[in-house]
């Protein structure tokens, strides 16, 4: 599984604090501290409402991350301008997060993801608003991996995002959501298909738990890729024993492996 590790984020408060007095150490702890538990990306997101400040925050975030880390990054921005930059600054291959079929987002970043060599986070919005069903996700995924090969992409870079909605607000649209990871995964078997797990427990009680069990149920279904907090308890251990249940890891090696390196404790 792709693990996009999620806590360097602008809406923490702690990480939006650090932005504000560039406080580098916290930054950096935070970037260290994900690596060290087995993220494979970190996601850089500098929002800021002032006009060039979020690039301004990209540029500061991605130099300290590949300062202090050897992992590659997610350039995590709906801003053209903050996208280039972040792109242009990575010095291995990146990710776009994201591009999705709102007209406000796709005319200025496709030509962004066209220009740089990255892989692509497609998410299942588009100008109707969220989807509502495994159909209309389907139907936005065609449309969205024809735009992405259309400008160059291969199929493998691409990362749906089929939209997941807390649990709390409608129970049926998680049900929804892991069956069109299901349908996505037969009809493009090649493609990585990511969510952001968290989102699934906003609003509940003990979070971890929900985020948990959906994770293993988004991984049996076909999920390969995600946005998550690998400092989690739990969280990379969930991973490894979901994908050896779901025939992704042969004789559940990684899992024996992992368990003998110490990374399920």
């Amino acid at each position: 599984m792709i693990v996009i590790g999620e806590k360097i984020n602008a809406t923490r408060k702690s990480i939006a604090e650090a932005l504000e007095n560039r406080d580098a150490d916290t930054i950096i702890a935070t970037a260290k501290s994900q690596a060290d538990a087995g993220a494979d990306y970190l996601d850089v997101n500098g929002g800021d409402p002032h006009a060039g400040k979020e690039a301004e925050n990209i540029a500061w975030l991605i130099e300290l991350v590949q300062s202090n880390t050897d992992l590659p990054v997610a350039v995590d921005t709906a801003d053209a301008d903050a996208a280039r930059q972040g792109l242009e600054l990575a010095d291995k291959k990146p990710i776009l997060n994201s591009i999705s079929l709102e007209s406000e987002r796709l005319k200025p970043l496709l030509p962004v993801a066209r220009e740089h060599e990255c892989m692509v986070i497609a998410l299942l919005m588009s100008d109707d608003g969220p989807p509502k069903a495994v159909d209309d996700r389907l139907a936005s995924t065609e449309q969205l991996i024809g735009k992405l090969t259309d400008a160059g992409k291969e199929v493998g870079e691409i990362l749906v995002d089929p939209c997941l909605f807390p649990a709390a607000s409608d129970p049926d649209s998680v049900r929804k959501c892991l069956d069109a990871v299901a349908a996505i995964r037969d009809k493009w078997p090649e493609v990585h298909i990511s969510l952001g797990f968290s989102n699934v427990s906003h609003g509940l009680p003990k979070r971890h738990n929900v985020n948990l069990a959906f994770l293993a149920q988004a991984i049996f279904m076909g999920a390969d890729a995600g946005i998550v907090d690998p400092t989690s308890p739990g969280t990379m251990a969930t991973i490894y024993a979901a994908e050896a249940l779901a025939g992704r890891d042969e004789f559940c090696m990684n899992y024996v492996t992992a368990a003998r390196e110490g990374k399920l404790d």
